[in-house]
């Protein structure tokens, strides 16, 4: 019982341990704030708006809309701005309860 005990420790400490070094990506949350163009059925991020190349047909909706619509990210540097890439999976965590800010937490995102 005693050495069932240990092990079921010592993999759990893995287990947290782990947690600190492996790296996954962390999508924008569907309520992050994007610009839809309707004509091309492309949304563009805001950090990415002055380079993108959008007609008049534009209106502001939620990451989640655009995907919901089936609308395509609009160049390489709106998917990257959606995605935080190596991130630690004790972070990610920490970012998804609220505790600590991430990518998509300034005013530019909010919708």
């Amino acid at each position: 019982m005693r050495k069932r005990m240990m092990i079921c420790t010592g993999l759990a400490a893995a287990l947290i341990l782990s947690g600190f070094f492996i790296p996954v990506h962390l999508q924008a949350p569907t309520n992050v704030r994007v610009i839809l163009d309707h004509t091309n059925q492309v949304y563009v991020s805001p950090p990415c708006f002055n380079d993108a190349e959008l007609s008049n047909f534009l209106e502001e909706a939620t990451y989640g809309e655009a995907s919901k619509e089936g609308y395509e990210p609009a160049s390489s540097c709106t998917s990257s701005s959606l995605t935080e890439q190596n991130v630690t999976i004790h972070e990610a965590l920490l970012k998804l309860a609220g505790l600590k800010q991430s990518k998509w937490s300034s005013d530019i995102w909010e919708s």
